[in-house]
């Protein structure tokens, strides 16, 4: 039997060196999947990191969206606020043109106006020199026919003295 132990004994010598070997083998089988474990816990760890930096940078993104949107809103309020300004100020140039037309207009009745006052003050003038001299012809109309009258009156008295004298 000691033959038989002794090849039993090898066998299983040989069998304990195989799972052994086998052992070895898992151990390094394990450790590399135990590797591979932290490197997907650190994998893992460096999504999540990398996660919460994309929600973050999400989260600045849409606070500089809100930011520009608000910036774009003032500089549309900016733009209209400066149209109206620049309507007003054509407004305000219209106006004053129309007011220096006005003006000038104003200025060139008034020069008007005062020529229409003087010809009209020597239109009364010469209406009144026009009674004056209407008043004058009518003393001089009323001294001739009373002076026809007296020269009649002593034409008939002449007449009548030469006639009572022949």
């Amino acid at each position: 039997m000691s033959i038989m132990s002794e090849d039993f004994y090898q066998q299983l010598k040989k069998e304990n060196e195989e799972l052994h070997k086998e052992l070895v083998d898992l151990n390094y089988l394990i450790q590399l999947r135990e590797e591979e474990l932290a490197e997907m816990k650190n994998a893992s760890k460096h999504i999540a990191e990398m996660h919460s930096k994309i929600n973050l940078n999400l989260y600045e993104f849409e606070q500089m969206q809100n930011f520009i949107e608000t910036e774009q809103r003032k500089i549309e309020g900016a733009k209209r606020r400066e149209e109206n300004l620049e309507q007003e100020i054509l407004d305000s140039i219209k106006i004053e043109k129309s007011y220096y037309e006005i003006r000038e207009e104003f200025d060139s009745n008034k020069i008007a106006l005062n020529d229409l006052n003087n010809q009209l003050k020597e239109a009364l003038n010469i209406y009144k020199e026009v009674t004056i001299l209407k008043s004058k012809i009518s003393e001089l109309e009323s001294s001739l026919e009373i002076a026809l009258l007296d020269n009649h009156f002593l034409k008939d008295d002449l007449a009548e003295k030469n006639s009572h004298e022949k």
